[in-house]
C-alpha cells in the first residue's frame, strides 16, 4: 500500500502542519500495531503540504538558506512520531539528492510526482551480502539483490537505493530511482523487521532482483552519493528528528509528574532542570549546524569544518538524548514506562533510533579534525 495521491497536495502553512502533528501525535500508540504503519499519517503531511516544502518555490526551497527552519521541521515530526519522522525524513534527504545530483528533465518528473500526486521517496542504502548490483541488459538495466532497513518500505511510491554498476561506460557505487509501484508484495519481507523500537517505520528487508529501467531513472554519476560535504553533512537531519523524540520526552516527563502532584518534590526538580537543560543543549546544536551548514556547503574551503560540525551535532545530540532518557527514567519510574502511557514506546523508538552506523569512527573524526585544526573553527 503507498500514500499517492490524484489531488494535488496544498500550499505548506504552519498552522496546518501543527494541526497534522497533534493528530500524527495521538495515532502514535495505535499506529505501532497497525500491519499497514502510518498511511493516514502520511497523508496528513501530503494535505498540508509538508511532502513538497522543500521543492522549489515552496517555504523551505532547497535552493535558499533555509537549514535552520528545515531542521525545526523535521524535529516537530520526530517529537510527534519518531518512526514517521524517520521516514519523512528519509524523504526530504531523497528530495536533496535529486535537488543535488538530478538533470532538468528528472527534477521536473520528480518533483511533479510530489506536488501533483502527492509522492513519497525513499532513501535506502543498507544491505547485506546480499546487496545490489546494476548490470547492462542491452538498451535497459536489471537489478539483482536487496536492501535492509528500508524504512516505509509499504508506502513510499518511489526509493532511491543505491548499488554496484558496472558497464562500459559507468563503473562504482550508483544511486537510482525505484518505483516502488513494480515492486511485487512478495518481495517486502517483512517478517525480517521485529525491533525494539520504531516498529511503525516498517523497516524491511526489499528484494529488487528482475527490476528493470532505463538510464533516466540512474541519478548522478557513480560515486557521487559520497561526496562530501553533503553525505557525512546530512546527520544533522537525522539528529534532529532524535531531539523531537528527547523534546517528547521531556513534555511527557513532566505531564506524569503534574498528574501525580510531583513537581514540587526537590529531586524530581533536578531531574527536570537535568532534562530541559539536556534539551536546550541539543537545541542550541541544531540550531548552529544549520547556520553554518548555510554558510560553509557553498564554500569548499569550510568542507572539513562542515563534517567535523556535523559529526560533533550527531553525537552531542546523542548523548543528550540518552541523558534525557536516564533523567526521565529515574523521574517516572516503573509505572511511567508501562503502556498505555507514551514513554513505554518513545523510549523503545529513540533507544533504537540513535544506534545510527560508526558511532565510535565518527568520534576518532572528530579527533582528528582538531588533532590538525588546533584552532578549531575559525570563523
Amino acid at each position: 500500500m503507498n500514500i499517492s495521491q490524484t489531488a494535488p497536495v496544498k500550499t505548506f502553512k504552519r498552522v496546518h502542519f501543527e494541526a497534522a502533528l497533534k493528530s500524527i501525535a495521538k495515532l502514535a500508540n495505535t499506529t505501532e500495531h497497525s500491519p499497514l504503519g502510518p498511511v493516514q499519517e502520511f497523508e496528513l503531511l501530503r494535505e498540508c503540504g509538508a511532502l513538497e516544502v522543500v521543492l522549489p518555490g515552496n517555504a523551505l526551497d532547497f535552493n535558499t538558506p533555509n537549514t535552520p527552519a528545515l531542521l525545526e521541521l523535521l524535529k516537530d515530526v520526530g517529537k510527534a512520531n519518531l518512526s514517521v519522522g524517520r521516514i519523512f525524513e528519509g524523504h526530504i534527504n531523497t528530495l536533496y539528492l535529486i535537488h543535488l545530483y538530478g538533470n532538468t528533465q528528472q527534477k521536473e518528473k520528480w518533483y511533479n510526482g510530489v506536488k501533483e500526486n502527492g509522492d513519497l521517496f525513499g532513501i535506502w542504502n543498507t544491505q547485506g551480502a546480499d546487496g545490489i548490483n546494476i548490470n547492462c541488459n542491452h538498451e535497459s538495466y536489471i537489478i539483482s539483490g536487496s536492501k535492509t532497513f528500508c524504512s516505509g518500505a509499504s508506502l513510499v511510491n518511489k526509493a532511491l537505493i543505491t548499488g554496484n554498476i558496472k558497464t562500459a561506460q559507468n563503473e562504482g557505487w550508483q544511486m537510482l530511482i525505484v518505483d516502488m509501484e513494480k515492486i511485487s508484495d512478495e518481495n517486502i519481507d517483512r517478517e525480517s523487521w521485529k525491533p525494539l523500537g520504531m516498529k511503525a517505520s516498517g523497516s524491511f528487508k526489499v528484494n529488487f532482483s528482475g527490476y528493470n529501467f532505463k538510464d533516466c531513472d540512474l541519478l548522478g554519476q557513480p560515486g557521487i552519493y559520497l561526496n562530501q560535504p553533503h553525505f557525512s553533512g546530512g546527520a544533522i537531519r537525522f539528529a534532529a528528528v532524535q531531539l523531537g523524540g528527547a523534546e517528547a520526552i521531556m513534555e511527557s516527563t513532566i505531564e506524569y509528574l503534574k498528574a501525580l502532584n510531583r513537581t514540587e518534590d526537590p529531586f524530581q526538580q533536578l531531574r527536570i532542570s537535568r532534562i530541559c537543560s539536556e534539551v536546550t543543549t541539543g537545541n542550541l546544536w541544531l540550531r548552529q549546524s544549520g547556520r553554518y551548514y548555510d554558510e560553509w556547503v557553498i564554500d569548499y574551503t569550510r568542507t572539513q569544518d562542515l563534517i567535523a560540525f556535523a559529526n560533533m551535532t550527531r553525537v552531542n545530540i546523542e548523548e543528550s538524548c540518552l541523558k534525557v532518557m536516564e533523567e526521565s527514567n529515574r523521574c517516572v519510574g516503573a509505572r511511567g514506562l508501562m503502556a498505555p502511557y507514551p514513554l513505554e514506546r518513545i523510549f523503545r523508538d529513540l533507544s533504537f533510533y540513535l544506534r545510527q552506523p560508526a558511532p565510535d569512527a565518527t568520534r576518532l573524526k572528530i579527533a582528528e579534525f582538531f588533532i590538525q585544526n588546533p584552532g578549531g573553527f575559525n570563523d
